[in-house]
């Protein structure tokens, strides 16, 4: 199953269906439950709150989804109820989350293209940091604009992204896919040569502050079109990914070349802190970055990266 959310700025946003080139509305999939009581169909309730709370590991509720996509699918094969995805507004798939993890170096074809020596997996670990929520966390089409400051070098890093479904701490790697409510496509945007202050002393400490510093402009974390809902049809460890830019592929490869599984990561994580529903973790990134090249993202570009299984997040550069 995949969820998306639909709608505009001015009346709100909805749940639907994500059917890659149509949507069909979770308010539509229940109108026609809700007629189809004459028939003795059984009344579904209709959703309310946040559509974490209807997802694993919350089965009960994710029991009335399941039952509403049964519907859906007949609305999508030819209902009028159906919409055309490119004649709606999407919004972020999910509530604004609490917190926004994320991996360095987690596939070695990326440490190796930047000219590091990826490290024998028993001597490492993952390796954390985040980005601030509300002012990094974009939609899919919403436009990122290149920071003033920097405009120069800003990169491109597609990424497979956890959804937390459940309060979390202190697990097992074999105990974390009872705690991910879904996945999708994240885009961990990078300056790669900000310079805070030209004349700072150059210190050890000082290349790591500013590339971390470099991760937390505004809109630097478009996620989306959509949650594939963790359910077991999607194989996290085996899923293609890749990413173009203006239509020219920069990006191409699996996620099964992750050094640390999607499991092994939420089980480091919630060994530093307690995650939380809604929380995200972007995985890491493959080779194939603008930095490694020597190209760089300007005015105009459109970035779609692709996660197969999931969908395609549109990203514009303002």
């Amino acid at each position: 199953m995949r969820l998306c959310r639909i709608g505009n700025a001015t009346s709100g946003s909805g749940l639907a269906f994500y059917y890659d080139d149509h949507v069909v509305p979770v308010d539509s999939a229940w109108q026609m439950n809700h007629y189809a009581m004459y028939a003795r169909m059984p009344l579904l309730p209709k959703l309310d709150g946040n559509i974490i709370d209807y997802l694993p590991p919350n089965w009960a509720k994710y029991g009335m989804l399941q039952d509403l996509e049964d519907i859906a699918e007949v609305i999508s094969e030819g209902g009028e109820m159906a919409l055309e995805a490119d004649e709606v507004w999407f919004d972020l798939p999910f509530a604004m989350p609490n917190k926004v993890l994320c991996l360095a170096g987690n596939y070695a074809e990326h440490v190796r293209e930047g000219g590091g020596k990826p490290a024998d997996k028993e001597k490492t670990f993952p390796f954390f940091f985040m980005k601030p929520p509300t002012t990094t966390v974009r939609g899919p089409h919403a436009p990122v604009a290149l920071p003033a400051f920097s405009p120069e070098h800003i990169d491109w890093e597609a990424e497979l992204t956890i959804i937390i479904g459940a309060h979390v701490k202190d697990i097992e790697p074999d105990e974390a896919n009872d705690v991910i409510a879904g996945y999708t496509v994240g885009l961990d945007m990078s300056n790669r040569r900000l310079k805070l202050n030209p004349e700072r002393d150059q210190l050890e400490r000082t290349a790591f502050h500013e590339w971390l510093c470099g991760k937390w402009h505004d809109g630097f974390a478009p996620v989306g079109p959509c949650i594939v809902v963790n359910d077991g049809d999607f194989d996290p460890t085996k899923a293609d990914i890749s990413l173009t830019v203006n239509g020219e592929t920069m990006q191409s490869s699996n996620t099964g070349n992750m050094v640390f599984d999607v499991y092994e990561i939420v089980s480091y994580a919630s060994r530093i802190m307690t995650l939380e529903p809604g929380d995200l973790i972007m995985t890491g990134t493959p080779s194939g970055v603008g930095a490694a090249r020597d190209v760089y993202l300007k005015s105009g570009d459109e970035i779609r990266a692709t996660i197969a299984g999931i969908g395609t997040l549109v990203t514009a550069i303002a």
